[in-house]
């Protein structure tokens, strides 16, 4: 916990010293109009500089930038998709990104887990290496091109999936909660169809998460196979395991209940940083497949060199980062009474 503090003062630093390494001039671009020129510039110009005190020692602009940063200032981003706040990007985008993560998640949780379980059981069986060889396979390719396979499987040949965005535009095009593609009040489009009682609008929506969810399951579950896998052969090598199979306990029960539940204790965790890892990795898939979220902006902000988007992305992702350690810390003392005692 008191960690948790200078670990977040030191990732503002980083964030602050990457923003100050391309000069001033960088960092008023983003606040001026390149059509603004003469004494109406150098006034802004001004004005700007007094702000944000870039006349005073670097370590006091840190300090001032850091109190706006906790004001939720982010600073200003201008792409083809959004102008205006950071923070107002981030509030209408990332919704869409962390839906997508949680089904992500969601998959690769009730996937991964069984087949680790099912391939130390049999370890070193058929089932066993055509499961370790599937999920590495899928894990060693990139995931751009796990979806363009995903795309021409269930897209063009079979047509049962949409191939990109969250929804069929002919099924939003009147709704009065949905503007510019942004859905409305969650910014959430499964969750607001399902607010406003519009079945067929959450429907389409569902069949549009199933691709680039797929796709980030696929992409990271070889790691949690390999992990619970590696975690219940150690469990069942144990005494109290074999303790309880000389006690006559069916295998079942020796499995799911006495090995399973000690083995997860470790997989849980990589399990929390694997889901935050996803926040970032989505940056790719949702350029492959259109999906409005953060990723899409952010590399709509690295294209067009947008410092404000850029920057905003990246403290906001390690912010994500060092919570979910946090958190993931206290889950483990919550379940582990040998981490509390």
């Amino acid at each position: 916990m008191l960690l948790f503090i200078p670990t977040l003062l030191g990732l503002t630093v980083i964030v602050f010293v990457l923003i100050h390494i391309g000069g001033t001039n960088k960092l008023l671009a983003m606040y001026l109009s390149p059509r603004l020129t003469g004494a109406a510039r150098q006034q802004i110009i001004a004005e700007l500089d007094q702000k944000f005190h870039f006349n005073d020692p670097i370590y006091i602009q840190y300090f001032y930038w850091l109190a706006q940063i906790f004001q939720g200032n982010w600073g200003i981003t201008n792409t083809p998709i959004f102008s205006g706040p950071v923070t107002q990007a981030i509030e209408l985008f990332f919704p869409n990104t962390l839906m997508l993560t949680i089904f992500a998640a969601i998959l690769i949780w009730l996937i991964s887990i069984p087949l680790g379980v099912h391939t130390a059981v049999n370890r070193d069986k058929p089932s066993d290496n055509v499961i370790r060889v599937g999920s590495l396979t899928f894990y060693a390719m990139p995931w751009y091109l796990i979806g363009i396979i995903l795309i021409i499987i269930f897209a063009v040949w079979l047509k049962i999936l949409p191939i990109n965005g969250t929804v069929n535009p002919s099924l939003v095009a009147d709704l009065s909660w949905y503007h510019n593609g942004i859905s409305y009040p969650t910014h959430i489009l499964l969750i607001d169809a399902l607010i406003h009682g519009n079945l067929v609008v959450a429907g389409n929506a569902f069949l549009h998460l199933i691709m680039p969810s797929v796709t980030l399951a696929l992409g990271v579950m070889a790691a949690l196979v390999r992990l619970m896998r590696g975690t219940m052969l150690e469990t069942l090598d144990q005494d109290f395991v074999n303790f309880a199979r000389a006690k006559g306990v069916p295998e079942k029960v020796v499995i799911n209940l006495h090995a399973k539940n000690n083995a997860l204790l470790p997989v849980i965790t990589n399990f929390g940083y694997l889901v935050a890892g996803l926040l970032g990795g989505v940056v790719v898939i949702e350029d492959v497949f259109s999906y409005p979220g953060i990723g899409m902006w952010l590399t709509d902000a690295m294209i067009n060199n947008d410092m404000g988007g850029i920057m905003g992305g990246t403290l906001l992702f390690g912010i994500i980062l060092v919570v979910t350690s946090l958190a993931l810390d206290l889950i483990y003392a919550k379940i582990d009474p040998r981490i509390r005692y």
